[in-house]
């Protein structure tokens, strides 16, 4: 099997909400590694917000809150202390935020991404609508070895060995490797291959090289 992406410029106002989306659930599927515990009972909050939230449930969000706020700082102070633990850091500081909404709650909104995945989120775009991408002729090819990255100035490759995560929006995928960089490909550059069998091609590749799979689509 094979996929091949013809790179073209980001321009496109939509990618600004979507790649906020994609680094948050880079971010929650890190969490979620570090501390299963707390997001099960986060679930379970979400579970009963899907039923719609009368009186009697958003006492019951309230009650999860406080939890939850115990859970994160339960979490963070050990985090913080040195040497410090980013896992635990990150954990308990997304069971406290969760936990304040949680007992303010009157009526279930959607929780705002956090401050650090749009500031990175800007960042990664920034740079590639710098790029000429209609001059560089830049050409991301997937096969059974790896991935390659080809411009007019060269090309790379990459085994999927490397390959750590996963993360699909609307109009896009994000790819994490083992040194955290990130390859931000958009849907509609892809000339050869299903859109539809890249997410669980790459999900068996991670799977096959016996890492656990971080990521999660939406």
């Amino acid at each position: 099997m094979e996929f091949i992406f013809h790179v073209s410029n980001y321009d496109s106002p939509e990618l600004e909400t979507e790649t906020v989306e994609l680094l948050r659930q880079r971010l929650e599927a890190r969490s979620r590694q570090a501390a299963p515990g707390v997001w099960r009972v986060t679930d379970r909050l979400n579970a009963h917000a899907a039923k719609g939230p009368g009186r009697r449930t958003r006492q019951r969000y309230k009650v999860y809150g406080v939890i939850l706020i115990a859970l994160g700082v339960f979490a963070l102070v050990p985090g913080l202390v040195e040497p410090r633990i980013p896992g635990l850091i990150v954990t308990g500081t997304l069971a406290i935020v969760w936990g304040i909404w949680s007992v303010s709650l009157q009526e279930r909104k959607p929780l705002r991404p956090p401050a650090s995945c749009r500031r990175e989120a800007a960042a990664l775009l920034k740079t590639r609508r710098e790029t000429d991408w209609d001059a560089l002729r830049a050409e991301v090819r997937f096969d059974e070895a790896g991935w390659s990255v080809r411009t007019a100035e060269g090309e790379s490759r990459t085994a999927y060995e490397d390959l750590r995560s996963v993360f699909e929006t609307e109009r896009l995928w994000l790819l994490v490797d083992g040194t955290k960089q990130a390859l931000l490909l958009q849907k509609k550059d892809l000339i050869a291959g299903e859109a539809g069998d890249f997410l669980p091609y790459l999900q068996g590749k991670i799977i096959n090289q016996n890492l656990p799979y971080k990521g999660e689509p939406i």
